[in-house]
């Protein structure tokens, strides 16, 4: 049995393992974090942890309690540790530190000042296209995040990214996915689209020659070496990665570690359909090595953390967030407070203010850490 842990609104990508992959496959189910909260055990079995980079740091805390209580268990495994997972920019700018990746990321909240152009804004915590077009300099940058604000798009989750890819033909670029699953490497397939921001690919641009070299490179599994230090820089057991390829070197632009699966492929070229079924049945075979039986003990779900999740009544991940947005509304409740304080502490009547000064005083003795 393989569990895929997710955010409630991203259950739909495992579908069609549900469904019919085309191929046997181990019985998988999806189950969201805010389910999770209200279990005290769970059955035994394999558990991805997937869209880690859609929690808050308050639930990253509580899915690292969880992912130590599965791992401990006999009988069961858990793929991708939420204290040691990377994300877009922290994965980004490791990768670029480690010498995989030739470009590098900058936060938008942060002055971004980036060492090359283009570069292009993105969101952090989701992998829908990119927020701008390819900006050439720092000007353009500049403008973009003064106009993302201006629509009231906040710079605190968005990350500035240096332009990477290498067309294969005028106005055609191709991105490829190579899984990690367990301890294996897989490489999947390869899209082709009339723009460097390649997503779901468009039809008619690649050619039988290409679908011949693909057929190739995946059945060989080209770039598993590199692919898999990525994923060791990442932290990251089970995922995706998408890359292109820049002068014969991969370059990693995300991870995603709650990809999308594809119905069985119905292509017209018979060459593109071996393929995908080849990779179809490898990815499956993939999944039966990390499957374990959901008859083993049951997974008891016992740090302080969890069992106070539970104690919270309903589900624990709205608690979690209701408390953040609570703290948040405090802490710019005490900074409005503190201002007025401030600009009454500096009026120039003496008399009238020095109760105040006192108060001030009083409140900043309270604020400051003891030891």
């Amino acid at each position: 049995m393989i569990t895929f842990l997710v955010t409630g609104e991203h259950a739909y990508t495992i579908g069609p393992l549900k469904k019919g992959y085309g191929v046997p496959v181990p019985e998988v189910a999806s189950v969201s974090y805010a389910e999770i909260t209200r279990e005290a055990t769970l059955r035994s079995g394999t558990y991805i942890f997937s869209d880690l980079e859609r929690l808050s740091d308050a639930e990253l805390l509580w899915a690292s309690d969880l992912f130590r209580c599965i791992s401990a268990s006999p009988g069961s495994r858990a793929l991708n540790d939420p204290a040691r997972v990377r994300v877009r920019y922290g994965l980004l700018r490791a990768l670029h530190a480690a010498g995989l990746n030739g470009f590098d990321a900058h936060r938008a909240d942060g002055i971004p000042r980036p060492g090359r152009f283009p570069v292009f804004v993105r969101r952090q915590s989701d992998h829908d296209a990119a927020l701008s077009d390819l900006l050439p300099d720092q000007e353009a940058l500049d403008a973009c995040l003064e106009a993302l604000m201006a629509k009231g798009e906040s710079l605190r989750g968005l990350v500035v990214i240096e332009f990477c890819a290498e067309p294969v033909r005028p106005g055609v670029f191709r991105r490829y996915g190579a899984f990690r699953v367990g301890d294996a490497v897989h490489l999947d397939h390869v899209v082709t689209q009339d723009s460097w921001n390649v997503k779901g690919g468009a039809a008619g641009l690649a050619t039988e020659e290409m679908y011949r070299q693909d057929d190739a490179d995946i059945r060989a599994n080209r770039f598993a070496d590199a692919m898999r230090r990525a994923f060791e820089v990442a932290g990251i057991d089970y995922g995706r990665a998408d890359f292109g390829v820049v002068e014969g070197r991969p370059q990693v632009y995300e991870i995603n570690t709650n990809p999308s699966m594809s119905l069985p492929p119905h292509h017209s070229s018979k060459m593109r359909s071996a393929t995908l079924q080849f990779a179809r049945e490898r990815f499956a075979e993939l999944l039966w090595r990390i499957d374990l039986p959901a008859t083993g003990p049951r997974i008891a779900l016992e740090t302080p953390r969890l069992v106070g999740l539970r104690g919270s009544g309903g589900n624990g991940v709205e608690w979690i967030r209701e408390l953040e947005r609570e703290r948040a509304a405090l802490l710019a409740s005490v900074a409005r407070l503190e201002g007025r304080i401030e600009a009454m502490r500096e009026s120039t009547s003496w008399r009238v203010t020095a109760p105040l000064r006192r108060m001030l005083e009083g409140w900043r003795r309270l604020r400051q850490p003891r030891g």
